[in-house]
């Protein structure tokens, strides 16, 4: 009982000085590493930024952020993810048959799909804090690293085009 009285006490604070601060950026994307495997699955490790006050309320109001990242990610790759750790700064999970492949006369190609960063936008709209928030959905740096060493980069962007390659 004492613990619940405390969150509340913390989230009303917390929502007074959201409200008297008007909007304040909720996050921005810093960094997104996709690494493919052979098997067409991939690692991705996403680096974010939130400031303290956003802290407190993302993980006051989700009580598990695993189950609610994996939902949000299945919901957007429309394949199993295991995530493996969120953080206050990032978030490290694998996506089961993220990249399509198909043999043909000897070669392997491999396509991947496009990824938009806005779509973590339409994610945030479901909580109470959404309308408080400007979040920045342009990553600094996105890499796509195939399994033989090739690394794709893009910079300032809020999407990544699908790609096709053709592996050695």
């Amino acid at each position: 009982m004492r613990r619940t009285g405390t969150k509340l006490i913390i989230c009303g604070i917390l929502l007074i000085i959201l409200i008297g601060t008007g909007p304040v950026q909720a996050f921005s994307s810093d960094r997104l590493a996709v690494d493919l495997l052979d098997d067409g699955d991939a690692y991705i490790a996403f680096e974010y930024t939130l400031n303290m006050a956003e802290q407190v309320a993302v993980y006051l109001k989700i009580a598990d952020p695993n189950a609610e990242l994996k939902k949000a990610l299945e919901d957007m790759f429309h394949h199993p993810v295991t995530v493996d750790e969120v953080t206050n700064n990032s978030a490290r999970f694998r996506v089961e048959a993220f990249s399509n492949i198909t043999e043909t006369n000897g070669s392997v190609l491999m396509k991947t799909p496009e990824i938009s960063f806005t779509m973590a936008e339409k994610a945030l709209q479901k909580y109470w804090f959404a309308p408080l928030v400007q979040a920045d959905y342009t990553a600094e740096i996105a890499t796509i690293t195939y399994p033989d060493g090739y690394v794709e980069e893009f910079f300032d962007t809020n999407k990544i085009p699908a790609i096709s390659r053709v592996l050695p």
